[in-house]
């Protein structure tokens, strides 16, 4: 397993104007405001049924709406960076100390 921090964007569908599925509608500008005034560097958390929560990556400060009027939905794109994450690899092969051949099994997130 190759542990490192890795860059991802995280996508955030938002219902607005009608309720999502919690029943709580939101307005653009309450969704707008939000972000704009939210710590840019928020915690990306792994977060247990019993209230437990492990931070595994931060964001960055930059994110991104894209509205879709019609069906109500604002995806919010956040970039950020996920920490010790890896690939769950299988080498196939080697030739003079170098994996010449693998197959990535799954990308991980690692305590």
């Amino acid at each position: 397993m190759n542990k490192q921090t890795v860059k991802v964007k995280i996508s955030l569908p938002m219902r607005y104007d009608i309720p999502n599925h919690n029943g709580v509608a939101y307005t653009k500008e309450a969704i707008e405001n939000a972000f704009g005034s939210s710590n840019p560097y928020m915690p990306i958390l792994m977060c247990g049924d019993d209230e437990w929560a492990y931070p595994i990556g931060v964001t960055d400060g930059r994110y991104y709406f894209d509205w879709d009027d019609k069906n109500k939905v604002c995806n919010v794109t956040l970039d950020g960076y996920m920490f010790n994450t890896g690939a769950d690899i299988v080498v196939n092969e080697m030739e003079d100390e170098k994996i010449t051949d693998f197959t990535i099994r799954a990308i991980s997130i690692l305590k």
